[in-house]
């Protein structure tokens, strides 16, 4: 190769990366609401659940509430928390959605908030994004784009959740 070639072959590879960088820090948004660095985690061959994980950014003058999720490539998705319980980690569904009051952020993150994907129609790879919608109670709908992380990602290493 020569290497005026192996220069424009590094330039595609320095964007490629300045570009999957900026896609893991980027934000949906409908209304006040911003949707920032969702992620999920690669999943093992053969299991049906994943985790998502978020930013939601309200920048607006009026609180709003995450109502509900769905995922083309799960037949559930659920809005879940995770607390300690009578001294237990405990995962339960929260019914009545996630508060997002004026001018907050809330974080959907490991052990704590988290959207739950089951009944996983296609795996979930390392490296793949995989699309989801948000329903927000004032704001409306939103489509995100989840970065599949590897299998023991705590967070991605960009982005509001570090």
């Amino acid at each position: 190769m020569s290497r005026d070639m192996s220069r424009l072959a590094l330039r595609a590879l320095a964007l490629a990366g300045a570009m999957l960088a900026v896609g893991m820090a980027s934000a949906e948004t409908v209304g006040s609401i911003s949707v920032e660095n969702a992620w999920s985690r690669a999943v093992p061959s053969g299991s049906n659940v994943a985790v998502g994980y978020l930013a939601i950014r309200n920048d607006g003058d009026e609180p709003d509430r995450l109502l509900s999720a769905s995922a083309p490539f799960a037949g559930e998705a659920a809005i879940h928390q995770t607390n300690m319980t009578d001294g237990m980690m405990r995962m339960r569904p929260v019914p009545d959605g996630v508060p997002i009051a004026a001018k907050s952020t809330v974080l959907l993150e490991p052990n704590a908030y988290h959207i739950m994907f089951m009944g996983l129609t296609k795996p979930l790879n390392e490296g793949d994004t995989v699309p989801a919608k948000l329903t927000f109670e004032r704001a409306g709908s939103v489509d995100i784009t989840l970065q599949i992380l590897g299998m023991g990602a705590q967070r991605p290493k960009t982005g509001p959740q570090q």
